[in-house]
């Protein structure tokens, strides 16, 4: 271990050195053991990252022949995996001896960056449901931090929220494009996709009035795209399922694909998605 801020690290230490350090800075640690060639290849890569971090990175070496508990506590099944630590928590996981390039990207996420405290204003007045604040506070923090992607994300989901959706489209369309179809951005792209299928001037009591006609599936699938827009999935998912029993072919199957737009717009993490997905498998069979 070539690097100051590479250490090893063991069951009765690691609730300070990992946890508790945590709160002030990301620590990786490294699950290891001495027979395992792949270890061997990526923990020189470790250390060129400590180092380049100059102490805004701790890597936590385990090993783990000596640790079998404290790996079996975290799920550690294959080597090498690595868990970054944030606040006290596992925030993300790689697993096997992934180039340097992919661990820094990582990393970076949970960095300190410029702009922080007004990202982390504007999250408080989102919870509060000040979007126009909040949407302030967010250009603020890209004065600061133009390169920060997560300011991007949290943005474009202020914009959607309030009905800006042209705006978030602009928005994304000025990121670079590895970005802007990253992982990390599916769910606003999911929400976009979700905007556009609402009809100009659609009015939701007119759409409620429509639905006492039973034959009126337009009315139903618009009416579920605005409560998805909305954020309330569950009555829309609901209903669309109800309406794809009868209407599975309607508009080139429009309906399954709004089904398949709204899961990742919850997020495929989300634990309602893995119901509601399991519920559609069994409708559409």
């Amino acid at each position: 271990m070539s690097s100051e801020y590479v250490i090893t690290t063991d069951a009765a230490g690691f609730a300070a050195d990992v946890i508790a350090a945590s709160h002030e800075r990301p620590v990786l640690v490294d699950f290891w053991a001495e027979w395992c060639g792949p270890c061997k290849s990526v923990a020189p890569v470790l250390d060129s990252l400590a180092d380049e971090f100059d102490g805004e990175l701790v890597v936590a070496k385990v090993d783990t022949d000596i640790e079998q508990e404290l790996a079996q506590s975290y799920g550690i099944r294959s080597l090498p995996t690595m868990l970054l630590f944030r606040n006290g928590e596992p925030v993300e996981q790689i697993i096997g001896a992934q180039p340097g390039t992919e661990i820094r990207r990582l990393i970076e996420r949970f960095l300190p960056r410029p702009g922080d405290d007004l990202v982390d204003a504007a999250s408080a007045l989102m919870d509060l449901g000040d979007l126009s604040a909040a949407e302030q506070k967010l250009r603020e923090a890209l004065t600061e931090d133009a390169n920060n992607y997560a300011i991007h994300q949290l943005l474009a989901e202020v914009l959607i929220r309030q009905g800006a959706y042209s705006a978030a489209e602009q928005l994304i369309a000025t990121l670079p494009i590895n970005v802007a179809t990253d992982s990390t951005f599916e769910q606003i792209n999911a929400q976009l996709s979700l905007a556009r299928q609402l009809s100009p001037g659609v009015d939701r009591p007119v759409l409620e009035e429509r639905l006492a006609d039973p034959e009126d599936v337009e009315a139903r699938f618009q009416l579920s795209v605005m409560q998805a827009v909305d954020g309330e999935f569950e009555p829309a998912l609901e209903a669309l399922l109800d309406l794809i029993v009868t209407q599975r072919d309607w508009n080139k199957g429009a309906i399954h694909k709004l089904i398949l737009d709204i899961f990742t717009a919850m997020g495929l993490d989300d634990p309602r998605v893995k119901v509601f997905r399991t519920r559609l498998a069994r409708t559409l069979n």
